[in-house]
């Protein structure tokens, strides 16, 4: 039987230090029906020039001027013939036999619509941050995660493949309204719908490097998740409640990032009263007393 193809979207802008690699995790996997999709924004730093040296080994790439990372997305989904689709971010790397492990996760699991694997973290070098996180989820999907409890999963875009038929049902597209949480917006689309495929084999690694889009956010990363939560209330008095105190919650860890980051201990109250909770974190304790020591243990 012939493997499922695997549709992989690069969306790239400026990305040079770290694409080849990306590139190379993806077409070294020596997985047979690869279909590999580079949708570049017009980048000024040579990564039209990378993706130029891999053209023969792409499926489809296109160097011009759009509206974002994911418009990019979805101009490539839109180009995608395969079985399984996902989206990878230029500066992460797959590991090793990912493909091959994801296939087989299809074959024995057609009508699931995510299948995830573990993640790690990795500094600029490709250094190791963490050991692999193998991914989770607290209750069995179709799940609806907007009704939370915080820590009702882990599942990383870096790390994860959806079924073509679920992106299908779940509008295909990502949100071009967002910036920072498109992936985790479409992951609750598909998952209200198909049950998820999880195993511990390791899939992807995500970079923390001082110049990603996650790591600059900040506030506005939090406040763009809260919105996803408030923006799917349905009426439904009980369930909707549960979305605002989740929204409150991702507006909460927002305000305590900002906190911890800029010593300023009225975020970090601002946050406690978010979300209440909070208060028994060590992040909040670590946010207060970095303020107390940066300010010499004088009030604000």
């Amino acid at each position: 039987m012939k493997p499922p193809r695997i549709s992989v979207v690069l969306p790239v802008l400026n990305q040079a230090k770290y694409l080849e690699r990306a590139l190379e995790s993806i077409l070294g996997q020596g997985y047979p029906e690869t279909e590999c999709i580079v949708i570049d924004g017009g980048s000024s730093d040579g990564s039209a020039d990378i993706v130029r040296s891999f053209g023969d080994r792409l499926a489809y790439w296109v160097s011009e001027p759009d509206k974002g990372q994911s418009h990019a997305v979805n101009k490539g989904f839109s180009r995608c013939t395969g079985e399984l689709v996902t989206f990878f971010h230029a500066d992460d790397e797959y590991m090793p036999g990912a493909f091959s492990d994801a296939a087989e996760q299809y074959v024995r699991h057609p009508d699931a619509g995510v299948y995830a694997g573990a993640f790690r973290f990795i500094d600029e070098e490709s250094r190791p941050l963490s050991g692999f996180i193998v991914p989770y989820l607290r209750r069995p999907a179709p799940t609806d995660l907007t009704l939370g409890p915080p820590g009702a999963y882990r599942l990383h875009q870096a790390a994860l493949f959806y079924s073509r038929a679920a992106l299908e049902e779940a509008g295909m597209y990502v949100r071009e309204d967002l910036r920072y949480v498109m992936d985790r917006e479409l992951l609750y689309r598909v998952l209200r719908r198909r049950r998820a495929v999880l195993t511990a084999v390791p899939y992807g690694s995500f970079r923390r490097h001082a110049e990603s889009k996650s790591g600059k956010g900040g506030l506005a990363f939090a406040l763009e998740f809260a919105s996803i939560y408030e923006s799917s209330c349905t009426g439904n008095a009980p369930d909707d409640a549960r979305r605002r105190r989740m929204a409150d919650y991702r507006k909460a860890v927002g305000y305590l990032r900002l906190a911890k980051e800029g010593g300023m201990r009225r975020e970090a109250f601002r946050a406690a009263a978010l979300y209440p909770p909070l208060c028994f974190s060590w992040s909040f304790l670590e946010a207060v007393f970095s303020f107390r020591k940066r300010s010499g243990g004088r009030a604000a």
